[in-house]
């Protein structure tokens, strides 16, 4: 019993550590790469406390191997954003103003039953309010209300309710985003010649946003930058 108690304080002490190291994706999102990993940590840290014969090294190295592999690849899809799709699926767009796309609903497997309880989890209803319902790739609903269905602010009082879309990523560490270019019916060269008005290299783009009505959002290690 004591050989247990004691594997038992080790393993769990060891894993405690690994998951500060992997850093806390691990535990609010838990994507389809997160989820294997907290499955095959479970899987080691129980496969040493069961059986007292199996050396507490052949748990130990696994873990630290996964450990490693998490934060190597944390690392590659911060600087490589298109990485990440060969972990995790892109988000979905569920509801797109207030109209359901039964054909992105069917890619993901998700009835409409489940669809209207993320819905009703955000505060609403009716899908006719619904300016966008994004299935995120931690496998969570977001749901942003049309501008006419959201809580009125100082500034909403002096400005008319116009529907600009969500914004997309367009740059991302200097890299353009071609899949966000087809959804607002941009091209590069657009891309090329928006950034020009900052006076900034795309390749010193730190993070660009543009919504579907045009609006800009420019980026740089500097902070936010304002056209020239």
């Amino acid at each position: 019993m004591t050989t247990i108690i004691t594997r038992t304080i080790i393993i769990y002490s060891f894993l405690i550590g690994a998951m500060r190291l992997m850093g806390k994706r691990q535990i609010g999102q838990l994507e389809v790469s997160d989820l294997v990993s907290t499955l095959l940590l479970s899987e080691l840290a129980s496969l040493s406390i069961e059986n007292p014969d199996i050396p507490l090294l052949y748990s130990v190295i696994p873990t630290v191997l996964l450990m490693a592999i998490e934060i190597l690849t944390a690392a590659l899809q911060g600087k490589f954003p298109m990485l990440k799709n060969l972990f995790s699926p892109r988000p979905s767009i569920l509801v797109r103003m207030g109209t359901p796309d039964f054909s992105e609903l069917d890619h993901c497997r998700m009835s409409g039953d489940e669809l209207m309880v993320a819905l009703r989890k955000s505060g609403t209803t009716d899908i006719s309010e619904v300016a966008y319902a994004i299935l995120e790739q931690d496998g969570t609903v977001s749901v942003i209300p049309r501008s006419y269905a959201k809580p009125a602010t100082a500034k909403d009082v002096l400005a008319k309710n116009t529907e600009t879309g969500i914004f997309h990523i367009i740059i991302d560490r200097g890299l353009i985003n071609s899949d966000s270019l087809k959804k607002i019916s941009k091209t590069e060269e657009w891309v090329t010649n928006a950034v020009d008005n900052y006076a900034i290299p795309v390749a010193d783009v730190r993070l660009m946003l543009c919504d579907e009505a045009g609006n800009i959002l420019l980026y740089t290690s500097k902070g936010k930058e304002e056209p020239k």
